[in-house]
């Protein structure tokens, strides 16, 4: 224990003459927060939609108003130069120039076959090039002329469906990507401090002093590890207060559950940091290795945007060695549904075994470097 404190002692050091490096390290994920949890985003506030009435009778007008009333739709209905109403071939090209993303059409027949037969049709034409945002358009559309059938039927009165959204009941997206993006910074921070630790000492030479030193390799990534704890553990609970009070995220479980997951996970990411610094020459290399490494496994394959269920297998059985999987499922539970500590039983002896595994791999590359080097 006594050359561990001794290493420790020594990192806090180069942590004190180095705060040009803190500086980057606590201001990196407020920056990295700040920009994506803002365009980071499922939400759709505005859809501009072309209203092409065919038909010209009170039922279409009556369904066009329905449109235009719609929180989320700013209907078109004039042609640009505002002379008369506005064409199918018109509506089609504001489509295909971008200008609208969906447009309505209401056949010439509408009224009459209403009338009739109590069934009639409309085209509803949607731009697809972005396909959630078609899926959205499509959705509030459906909802517009679902409220309209029940008001003109009565269905309403017959039918009433009551609806409760457990955890996120607005629906923002922002509670559901900003703790996962709490996970993905967390891991790259944690595992960039220990990875320039010791391509700074390759870089200067001061390594070759550990290597001739009587401290054993897993003394010294034991005691490398130790000290960016407590630095990681700051910063996780600077990035978790600022998504409290900016975005307004609730905390619904247990500080001390998310605090006992925390550790693991960011004991993992300093492992993996230690691993990648046995490789890098240079502290340039070091970082790149490790934006690579963590930024875009967690964000692609941890379940941060894509559910794990829609990945190629082979991408699935990827997303089980990286540690922002389980930390992911972890923070969003504890955090949105407060969810306790038997809920994660699972999820925290992968984070403890992948933090063993690293932390060995580790150990023992840094022990073959040392005998090369000796």
């Amino acid at each position: 224990m006594g050359r561990i404190k001794a290493i420790i002692v020594k990192e806090f050091l180069h942590i004190l003459r180095d705060p040009r490096s803190l500086t980057i390290v606590f201001a990196i994920p407020l920056i990295m927060i700040f920009i994506l949890g803002y365009s980071i985003s499922y939400d759709l506030n505005r859809v501009d939609a072309a209203l092409v009435d065919l038909s010209q009778g009170r039922l279409s007008r009556q369904l066009g108003r329905a449109f235009a009333a719609s929180p989320f739709f700013v209907v078109r209905m004039r042609s640009e130069d505002g002379r008369g109403a506005l064409s199918l071939a018109q509506a089609e090209d504001l489509l295909r120039r971008g200008r609208v993303r969906e447009i309505i059409v209401i056949p010439a027949d509408f009224a009459r076959r209403l009338s009739a037969t109590g069934r009639s049709e409309i085209g509803l034409v949607i731009d697809g090039s972005d396909v959630n945002v078609a899926n959205l358009v499509y959705q509030y559309g459906e909802r517009v002329l679902m409220d309209f059938i029940a008001a003109m039927t009565g269905a309403g009165q017959v039918l009433r469906i009551g609806t409760k959204v457990h955890f996120n009941p607005e629906a923002r997206s922002q509670f559901f990507f900003i703790p996962g993006l709490v996970a993905v910074i967390l891991l790259m921070i944690s595992a960039m401090l220990t990875s320039l630790s010791v391509a700074r000492e390759r870089e200067t030479g001061s390594i070759a002093l550990l290597f001739i030193s009587p401290l054993r390799s897993r003394e010294i990534v034991v005691g490398k590890t130790i000290p960016y704890i407590l630095v990681a553990l700051l910063d996780g609970a600077f990035i978790l207060l600022f998504a409290r009070f900016w975005f307004g995220i609730p905390l619904r479980g247990s500080l001390l559950v998310l605090l006992v997951f925390a550790l693991l996970y960011i004991v993992s990411g300093l492992s993996l940091g230690i691993l990648i610094s046995t490789s890098a020459p240079t502290q340039r290399v070091a970082m790149l290795a490790t934006m690579l490494s963590t930024l875009l496994p967690s964000i692609l394959l941890s379940g941060f945007i894509f559910p794990l269920d829609s990945l190629a297998p082979v991408l699935r059985a990827i997303s089980y060695v990286i540690p922002a999987t389980y930390f992911l499922r972890i923070i969003r539970g504890v955090v949105l549904k407060g969810a306790e500590l038997r809920h994660f039983l699972f999820e925290g002896g992968m984070l403890i075994g992948l933090s063993l595994l690293l932390l060995a791999v580790a150990s023992r590359k840094f022990n073959r470097q040392r005998k090369a080097a000796q």
